[in-house]
């Protein structure tokens, strides 16, 4: 259960989704930008040297290589919580030799066709409360002035 910015209930499944989905496009849709903080935002980026080369552009677009891909593996922080697989780091390296070939080529599929499939586009959103009101989306902490 949920409850909406004016303190309603929203309980049904398609309701919560649809509140959540609204909620998040709004807090992170792109804010109304000015003419001025256009101009002010090129006049800075004009201040920065680095720009990606050719032998950049080639590096970054080139379909992963075994070698990346076991690297990042490697990389990967331990002791968090698992994705939506429910599957935590440490499994992904400890079964790496029996699934890592099937892994690299699903990414380089992935890579080659620009597709990855629905049931792997998704996301989960959990709602970690930072006060009493578990319910409410905005669960801001709320600062007290004594």
């Amino acid at each position: 259960m949920l409850r909406d910015t004016e303190d309603r209930e929203i309980i049904d499944e398609r309701s919560i989704l649809d509140y959540v989905h609204k909620y998040y496009a709004d807090l992170y849709s792109q804010p109304t930008v000015s003419f001025a903080e256009i101009r002010e935002q090129d006049a800075a980026l004009n201040f920065v040297n680095h720009r990606v080369t050719e032998d950049d552009n080639h590096r970054l677009t080139e379909v992963p290589r075994a070698e990346e891909l076991s690297n990042t593996v490697k990389s990967l922080p331990l002791e968090k919580s698992p994705g939506e697989d429910g599957l935590p780091v440490e499994v992904l390296r400890e079964l790496w030799e029996e699934i890592g070939t099937g892994c690299l080529q699903f990414i380089q599929e992935a890579w080659k066709s620009k597709r990855i499939g629905k049931y792997n586009s998704g996301a989960v959103i959990k709602l970690i409360p930072k006060n009493t009101r578990k319910e409410d989306l905005k669960n801001e902490e709320q600062t007290r002035f004594i």
